[in-house]
């Protein structure tokens, strides 16, 4: 059965696949199609709360925050394959890193309280390792 809430959205499957593949040119052919779409009365319109929710998403993590010294690490590749096709449509200015810091920052922040729990009821169970 069809939710009546839904809404259906047309999309370029073929440019949207290039744009996925790295070809930024094809971020061009979807600007242009959004532009000559803005007239049209058949536009779909976002409800305040799709706002809402893309504002708090757009404030957590596609923000520029954390500056300064920088360590590498290793992500799973499909994950980066994921956010390296997502990013230059949502977000172009911003870097797969800079995201990952956003991710991991917010992640730390909101389970901060139960991960130093955890850590302390380990790290009070563990005896001093002495080495001789």
């Amino acid at each position: 059965m069809a939710d009546s809430k839904r809404k259906i959205y047309n999309v370029d499957e073929d440019v949207l696949k290039r744009v996925v593949a790295g070809d930024t040119s094809a971020l061009n052919e979807l600007d242009g199609k959004a532009d000559e779409k803005k007239g049209n009365t058949a536009k779909l319109s976002a409800t305040k709360e799709t706002g809402t929710k893309d504002e708090d998403y757009k404030a957590r993590f596609l923000t520029n925050r954390l500056t300064g010294t920088r360590r590498q690490t290793y992500i799973h590749d499909s994950l980066y394959r994921a956010i390296a096709g997502i990013l230059p449509v949502i977000a172009p200015e911003m870097s797969v890193p800079t995201f990952v810091n956003n991710v991991l920052s917010d992640h730390l922040e909101r389970y901060g309280e139960t991960i130093n729990r955890m850590y302390n009821e380990t790290a009070s169970k563990r005896q001093l390792q002495w080495r001789k």
